[in-house]
C-alpha cells in the first residue's frame, strides 16, 4: 500500500561528535513519525557533516528573517549542492542554545518552505528548510517545524501562498493579536512552544499537510521504514 512519505537530509554544523548527531537526528525523526502518525511517514535520507569542520554559533543568528540571512543562505545552497537538489526538508543543526533575538526570545527552531519554481496554480516547486539548536533536543521541535513547512500552499482564494495553520489561530492573551500559523491547543503539535510531549495534530492538519508538492505517494522498502541513513559530508 502507498504511503505519503517526506524525505529528511541532516546538516550539522554544531561541532558535536558525529555519533551524537546521529543519535539525535534519529531520536526527531522518531518523535516527528510519532507525532504524524497515520497521517505522514519521515524518511531520513542522508546525514552530511562539514568536512571543513564547520561550526554555527545559532546566538550570531536573528531569528526574524533568518532565512534572508547570507550565512544560512549559504548552508541551504551547500546543502541542496550536496544532494542534487533533491525535493524534501532540509534540517540544519546549530550550536548554541538560542537564536539571537529577533522575531522572539529563546527560539530554538525555525521552519520555512522555500519556491523552486512556479508555473501555474497546480505546477510548481517547493522545499522546506528548518533550524534547530541544542536546546531543541529531546523536544518535538522538528515536528512541530515540519508543520509549518507542510502547511504552506497555494491559495487560489488569495492567489499566492500561504502558510497558516489550518486549524488556527492562536490567539495570545497578552498581546491579543492572533497567530495564523499556530493552534491554540496545549496538546496539538502547533501549539507556539513545541511540546516536550507526545503531541496530537488534526485531521485538518493532516489532510492540508498531505497536500504539500514536498509529500510524495510511495510504497516505502524495507530499509526506508527503518530509516535508513547514507552519511556524507558537504
Amino acid at each position: 500500500m502507498a504511503t505519503q512519505t517526506v524525505d529528511v537530509y541532516a546538516f550539522f554544523v554544531n561541532g558535536a561528535n558525529p555519533s551524537t548527531n546521529i543519535s539525535r537526528v534519529k531520536q526527531d525523526i522518531k518523535n516527528a513519525n510519532g507525532a504524524w502518525k497515520g497521517c505522514i511517514h519521515f524518511v531520513l535520507k542522508g546525514i552530511y557533516f562539514s568536512k571543513r569542520n564547520l561550526v554555527v554559533n545559532a546566538n550570531t543568528i536573528p531569528s526574524d528573517k533568518v532565512f534572508k540571512n547570507e550565512q544560512i543562505n549559504s548552508l541551504i545552497q551547500n546543502a541542496r549542492n550536496a544532494t542534487g537538489n533533491k525535493i524534501g526538508i532540509y534540517v540544519v543543526y546549530l550550536c548554541g542554545e538560542y537564536l539571537a533575538e529577533g522575531k522572539g526570545k529563546n527560539v530554538i527552531g525555525v521552519g520555512g518552505t522555500e519556491v523552486v519554481y512556479f508555473k501555474n496554480k497546480t505546477d510548481y516547486e517547493l522545499f522546506g528548510r528548518i533550524l534547530l539548536t541544542d536546546k531543541a533536543e529531546g523536544r518535538y521541535t522538528l515536528a512541530h517545524e515540519i508543520g509549518h513547512v507542510l502547511f504552506k500552499r497555494y491559495s487560489v482564494a488569495w492567489e499566492r501562498f500561504v502558510h497558516a495553520d489550518p486549524s488556527g489561530p492562536y490567539f495570545n492573551l497578552n498581546t491579543r493579536k492572533k497567530d495564523f500559523a499556530h493552534n491554540n491547543d496545549r496538546k496539538n503539535l502547533m501549539f507556539p512552544i513545541s511540546p516536550s510531549f507526545l503531541p496530537h495534530i488534526t485531521l485538518e492538519q493532516c489532510l492540508i499537510a498531505k497536500q504539500s508538492k514536498i509529500v510524495r505517494k510511495r510504497n516505502l522498502k524495507s530499509e526506508e521504514k527503518n530509516d535508513f541513513i547514507n552519511k556524507n559530508y558537504f
